[in-house]
């Protein structure tokens, strides 16, 4: 019964102490003070650590265990907050938490797989079936938890994770019991949860990309698998006439599942098939409403979201799980120095020759209004993301124009790692590291390409070690030119002046022409000015939008011609 692929601790002696009595457990976990999460934690840490090491009945592991539970889901629900708004990379202090908070997790998985190992060595025990259903979707929640922390702040998920996850659902159907049902008081609607149900939602948070999803976009994921995953399905075969939206499940990997690759993909004895194109079509629908212009309060998705963030991450959602994109070009394996520069506008900063905003808009003088010197437009990513600013997206702050600053202007040397026609992956190690997020626009000059800067985007970023940062970045096109938009407000005579990039033709996406502005800067249909050094000013209108990410937008434009009116 017992999976030589689990790992659990071997027996030995412990410095700490840990009551070993259920009684006694209880009245020790009841007097701790739970308010003071950290200090509670480690001692819970502690006891839990000690039990997990030591020989004990078979129902006194079950009991401590079932104590321990709801103790752990206190005092990790007390210490996630202190990691919520980190960004990558973490500080010694704030990693060495998230890793505390992984191995309260990993402790509790050792306890229930001990429960198994037990539950296998027992000859005649009654409710075996029923508590094993218990112990392994018990190990699955804390397995799945500890995938949940690493994604939530950049770190590698622990090796050998995927594969227990795997081993755990294939050993639940030998015994016959995925689809047993075990109390879960975390669901509000039904109260209980299966092995299946579990595992499938766990399968589902790990195709979604889960280290390309902006900072904090992976628990309002998580939040919408609680209420959806429920519409996908694990199976031996299905009938595959449509791959988008199923996936190989390969049981012996340490990986999350991976697309079927063509039809009729070949599928052995030791994967199954996760078909999630129900959960997909529902995905789609949600998108369509929303696109249509129903309110996100009214679809019913299971979390709070902005309406421009839910349309967002639905858009990725419908990626993950549908049509799944492959790197079309080998990448190269290089080692050498790299300059980056972030943010809108530093990267017009140095594409434009290091002339900052302010010259520009003094060169437009005395048809335009002097720039405010609040430097707002860098950190519209923060201001935008926090729910209770409650900012729709044509706040001003996104428009107003900046003034140069040695800080907002900064470059640091990265490593590059290897580069292909279409992105390059980079790393950078050291004490003093700049924040770095899923969707920031950058700039990327090579030591051997001085004076040429390309444009690129963030999407996706690991933080293997203390002090260090690995991302991957894609190129949007060969070449950049500065510019300017200029947005009239057709109620008054005030003109608002921003930086912009106009980026040509890429042949290997087939995009046309395109623009990058501020999140929020213009709407699809707006008419605006286009001022850059190649043509004369002129009115272009919005048609599309491209890709929008947490600090910028890519649209596409056309020219406008005003419409003449017709004699009688």
């Amino acid at each position: 019964m017992f999976s030589p692929v689990f790992s659990i601790p071997e027996h030995r002696v412990s410095a700490w102490v840990a009551e070993t009595d259920p009684k006694y457990a209880s009245a020790w976990l009841a007097a701790l003070p739970l308010a003071n999460s950290a200090e509670s934690a480690r001692e819970i840490y502690q006891a839990l650590y000690t039990v997990n090491r030591l020989e004990l009945r078979l129902g006194n592991r079950l009991e401590l265990m079932a104590l321990y539970t709801g103790a752990i889901a206190t005092v990790c629900q007390g210490l996630q907050p202190h990691l919520l708004h980190e960004v990558p990379p973490l500080g010694p202090k704030k990693r060495q938490l998230a890793e505390f908070i992984r191995r309260l997790h990993i402790e509790m998985a050792y306890g229930y797989k001990c429960c198994l190992r037990d539950l296998g060595r027992t000859r005649l025990s009654l409710r075996r079936k029923s508590r094993s259903a218990n112990c392994i979707e018990r190990a699955l929640y804390h397995l799945s938890e500890v995938l949940l922390r690493s994604y939530v702040v950049y770190l590698p998920y622990p090796s050998g994770a995927w594969r227990e996850i795997h081993e755990l659902y294939r050993l639940a159907e030998s015994l016959g019991i995925v689809d047993g049902s075990v109390a879960d008081d975390r669901r509000d609607d039904s109260g209980v949860m299966t092995i299946n149900e579990r595992y499938v939602r766990t399968l589902l948070l790990g195709l979604t990309n889960p280290y390309q999803l902006p900072h904090g976009a992976v628990q309002q994921v998580d939040a919408f698998l609680a209420r959806w995953a429920a519409q996908a399905q694990i199976a031996m075969l299905v009938d595959c006439t449509d791959v988008a939206g199923c996936f190989r499940v390969d049981a012996e990997a340490d990986t999350p599942p991976m697309p079927l690759a063509k039809r009729g993909d070949y599928i052995d004895k030791n994967a199954h098939v996760l078909d999630a194109r129900a959960l997909l079509q529902t995905v789609q629908t949600f998108s369509q409403r929303l696109a249509q212009g129903e309110p996100i309060e009214k679809l019913g998705l299971g979390v709070d979201y902005l309406e421009s963030t839910g349309a967002d991450l639905l858009q990725r959602m419908i990626r993950s799980w549908g049509e799944s994109a492959h790197r079309r070009y080998a990448r190269r394996q290089q080692s050498s120095n790299v300059f980056v520069c972030a943010g809108l506008n530093a990267v017009h900063y140095y594409v434009n020759g290091q002339r900052s905003f302010a010259t520009c808009i003094e060169a437009l003088a005395p048809t335009s209004a002097p720039p405010p010197a609040a430097d707002a437009g860098d950190v519209a990513f923060v201001d935008l993301d926090h729910v209770q600013h409650k900012q729709s997206d044509k706040g001003l702050s996104l428009m107003a124009p900046l003034v140069s600053t040695a800080e907002s202007h900064r470059v640091n040397r990265w490593r590059l790692r290897d580069i292909g026609p279409q992105g390059m992956s980079l790393s950078r190690y050291g004490d003093s590291l700049a924040s770095v997020r899923v969707g920031d626009l950058i700039s990327v000059q090579q030591a051997s390409d001085l004076g040429r800067w390309r444009v690129a985007v963030i999407r996706w970023v690991k933080t293997p070690e203390v002090n260090s940062v690995e991302m991957g970045c894609e190129m949007l096109a060969g070449g950049v030119s500065p510019a300017l938009v200029r947005r009239i407000d057709g109620t008054d005579e005030q003109m608002n002046i921003f930086a912009a990039l106009l980026l040509p033709s890429a042949k290997i996406t087939k995009h046309p022409p395109t623009l990058v502005l501020a999140r929020g800067a213009c709407q699809v249909g707006d008419v605006i000015e286009l001022i850059d050094e190649t043509s004369e000013p002129r009115a272009v209108r919005i048609l599309r939008l491209l890709e929008r990410t947490g600090s910028f937008e890519q649209v596409v434009y056309d020219e406008f011609v005003a419409p003449t009116l017709r004699r009688r």
